[in-house]
C-alpha cells in the first residue's frame, strides 16, 4: 500500500472541511471512505496531516540491556538463541523473537555458539558416487560399471 501524498490529504481535509461527505470525497478523489476518515481524524485530533513513517530503523527493545547482553555471553559463551531469548524473557521482562535477538546481537559484533550436531564433520563421499547411485548400478547389472559384489 502507497502512502498518499500530503497534496492529496490537504484537498481531502479542506474538501471534507468544505462540508462534502466522506463518500463524495471518496468517489472525487479516488481514494477510499476509510481513507478520507482517518485523514480528517488525524487533522481533527492533532491539527496535521503528515502521514506517520514508514520503515527505517526501530530501536531495539534491547538497546538499553547490552552490557548485560554482553555479560551473559562472557560469562556462558554457549548460550543458543533459544536460551538467550528465555533468559531475557525472565530477567527482562521482554518478549523478542529470535531473528529480532539475533540482529541485536550481531549489531554488538557477539555472536553464539551453534549447534554441536551441526558442527560436527561429516563424512566424505566415496569416489563412486552416491550409495544409492552403486546400489541401483548394482541392481541393473550393467556389466560396464564392473562392481563387484
Amino acid at each position: 500500500m502507497q502512502t498518499y501524498s500530503r497534496d492529496l490529504r490537504e484537498r481531502v481535509v479542506a474538501a471534507r472541511s468544505a462540508g462534502q461527505s466522506a463518500q463524495e470525497i471518496a468517489r472525487l478523489f479516488r481514494v477510499s471512505k476509510r481513507s478520507v476518515e482517518r485523514f480528517w481524524r488525524k487533522y481533527l485530533d492533532t491539527g496535521a496531516i503528515e502521514p506517520r513513517q514508514r520503515g527505517g530503523y526501530r530501536r531495539s527493545r534491547l538497546e538499553k540491556h547490552d552490557s548485560k547482553l554482553r555479560r551473559w555471553i562472557r560469562q556462558r559463551a554457549d548460550l543458543t538463541l533459544v536460551q538467550l531469548q528465555e533468559r531475557v524473557a525472565q530477567e527482562l521482562g521482554i518478549q523478542i523473537g529470535t531473528t529480532a535477538l539475533w540482529h541485536r546481537l550481531e549489531r554488538l559484533g557477539l555472536s553464539y555458539k551453534k549447534n554441536a550436531e551441526r558442527r560436527r564433520a561429516r563424512p566424505a563421499r566415496s569416489a563412486g558416487g552416491s550409495p544409492k547411485v552403486a546400489q541401483r548400478t548394482k541392481k541393473l547389472g550393467n556389466p560396464k560399471t564392473r562392481l563387484s559384489g
